[in-house]
């Protein structure tokens, strides 16, 4: 078995336990109001097909998340389950998209209902999230399942250069941030099916691009590609991701994160969060 495949099984053992809680989270935020309508059972399908922590994942399993979830909740009732969530989901950025997750759900009418406006401020006390980040979950759900920008178009190529440019800051690729860029490439459909060698030599290549002095011109375009503050705040986080992934913040991947930030307009009070949250999570 390959180094790459070695660290997909790891990945995936992981990431079945991330999708059962968020599966989770999202059955709790459509019985909040007491009811589990047609409606809200077609907003989690959707939910799972926008999301690519869910891709490749089967009708079976999706199924069997789903009657696990509706059986805690009648044997536990919402605070004990609100609590196994929480202990379920230790790292803050899956804590924030079982939130966004849940709002979407609970949004699929277009309208909150009291009850599921307090249980959303319930589980977002229990997973500790904070105000801006259950302030952009609102957002998102209004834009995306509500007429605003479309949720399946993601600037991938962006992406994965600030992951890289993040690698080449300190003129070393350091195991663990190959893997948290393969981890990367592995949750996007748009970059399934490509060969592990020509992965790596891209990989290889772009990172020599910018440990030369190539991010300069890259960090200016990106502003054009990233639109969204959503996804400016999710580059910066695969970028902080990267630099963190040795356990370490050494001073050059310091002053790119910095860099980053400004080509990218992310407030500090937003990126000392996200750091902050990426420690909390490691």
């Amino acid at each position: 078995m390959s180094d790459l495949q070695k660290f997909a099984t790891r990945r995936g053992a992981a990431l079945d336990q991330v999708q059962r809680w968020v599966i989770e989270a999202m059955v709790l935020g459509a019985v909040a109001d007491g009811e589990f309508t047609p409606r809200e059972s077609d907003r989690i399908i959707r939910v799972i097909a926008d999301n690519a922590e869910f891709t490749g994942m089967s009708a079976d399993t999706l199924r069997g998340h789903l009657e696990r979830a509706f059986d805690a909740l009648v044997a536990d009732g919402f605070d004990v389950r609100l609590a196994a969530l929480a202990a379920g989901l230790p790292g803050y950025a899956e804590r924030v998209l079982a939130m966004r997750c849940a709002v979407r759900v609970a949004f699929a009418d277009g309208r909150l209902a009291e009850d599921e406006l307090e249980f959303l401020r319930r589980m977002q006390r229990a997973l500790g999230v904070v105000d801006a980040d259950v302030a952009r979950a609102f957002d998102e759900a209004q834009a995306v399942d509500f007429g605003g920008v479309p949720g399946d178009v993601e600037p991938v190529e962006a992406y994965l250069d600030c992951l890289l440019m993040a690698a080449a800051a300190d003129r070393e690729l350091h195991d663990e941030e190959l893997a948290t860029i393969i981890g990367f490439v592995l949750t996007r459909p748009e970059l399934s099916g490509l060969d592990e060698d020509v992965l790596r030599d891209f990989i290889h290549a772009r990172l020599r691009e910018f440990a030369s002095g190539g991010s300069a011109a890259r960090l200016e375009t990106l502003p054009d590609e990233l639109l969204e503050p959503i996804q400016r705040e999710n580059a910066y986080g695969l970028a902080v991701a990267v630099a963190l992934a040795d356990g370490e913040l050494a001073p050059q991947e310091q002053a790119f994160l910095t860099h980053l930030r400004n080509a990218l307009d992310i407030d500090d009070e937003r990126a000392e969060h996200v750091i902050s949250a990426m420690l909390r999570g490691q």
